[in-house]
């Protein structure tokens, strides 16, 4: 077996291989290969890469968080590729556009917001199949859009993320809203329909709530404030209504961090706080 390594030169050797970023990955991963390369090596070529990686995703997230529109599905990508990190953003995309094409084949004007949820539920759970995937509810590929896009398969954030791109890429007004151990989207009135009517008193300006973890459930404020009851929850303002991108991926990344938890990877854990606090 190899002696270890003198400790201060390896951390001066990884440091510099740190500063040196991405571009140095294919080589590390070619050494990590190699036949001849032992399992301590392997281990430390290993801590290099993902430290790199953890500080790209750190260094994209930043660019996310001070750009403009800080879009969700690229700041969902961004978060993807701490499990994936060779992830192809366009190969992703194509995928989601094929999804909106089909919806947008079978939508028009004339429709009213009931009417395209019908659609939307009818492309993505009875003609793509998508649902809730409820075996392995907790297994960190249910929290990564481009997973669910091939398995088939999400939990409640993902599902709505998925949703919620797709609409917001046909400028359908359906966001995304956080409950406590749950998310679900809303779909906005954009013409204050709501409010016009008198309906809307406390200015929520939100026609219905859907839930894409039942298939696209759609239902109204009574149940959120009766799931809030039911779990001892108050009934605030910021339940009924959108929540930032930035919000989303605080809550991907929890719910990451919580799926590695359970399985004992305790360094992802970490990695992940990481990342966090970026966005904080």
């Amino acid at each position: 077996m190899a002696e270890d390594p003198d400790p201060h030169v390896f951390n001066h050797v990884k440091k510099e291989l740190v500063r040196m970023g991405d571009g140095v990955v294919s080589t590390l991963e070619k050494s990590w290969c190699d036949h001849d390369t032992n399992e301590y090596h392997r281990n430390r070529i290993f801590e290099i890469i993902r430290e790199i990686q953890v500080n790209d995703i750190k260094a994209d997230l930043e660019k996310w968080k001070a750009s403009s529109t800080r879009d969700l599905l690229k700041g969902t990508l961004i978060i993807a590729r701490f499990q994936f990190p060779h992830l192809d953003f366009d190969v992703v995309d194509a995928e989601l556009e094929k999804i909106k094409q089909k919806v947008w084949l079978e939508i028009n004007e004339e429709h009213t917001a009931f009417e395209i949820v019908k659609i939307f539920n009818h492309v993505l759970f009875d003609l793509c199949g998508f649902c809730a995937s409820e075996d392995s509810f907790h297994a960190p590929q249910n929290s990564l859009i481009n997973a669910v896009l091939e398995t088939k398969r999400g939990n409640q954030l993902s599902l709505s993320i998925l949703y919620s791109v797709i609409a917001q890429k046909l400028h359908i007004p359906i966001f995304g809203i956080d409950l406590p151990n749950n998310f679900i989207l809303g779909f906005m009135d954009e013409f204050q329909t709501l409010k016009m009517l008198g309906l809307d008193k406390d200015e929520r300006n939100v026609l219905f709530y859907i839930n894409p973890y039942s298939k696209g459930r759609i239902f109204d404020q009574n149940e959120i404030e009766n799931y809030l009851k039911s779990h001892h929850l108050p009934i605030r303002h910021d339940y009924f209504v959108p929540c930032s991108n930035t919000d989303i991926l605080k809550r991907l990344i929890d719910n990451l961090a919580n799926a590695y938890l359970k399985v004992g990877e305790i360094q992802k854990v970490e990695e992940l706080e990481l990342i966090r606090k970026v966005l904080a």
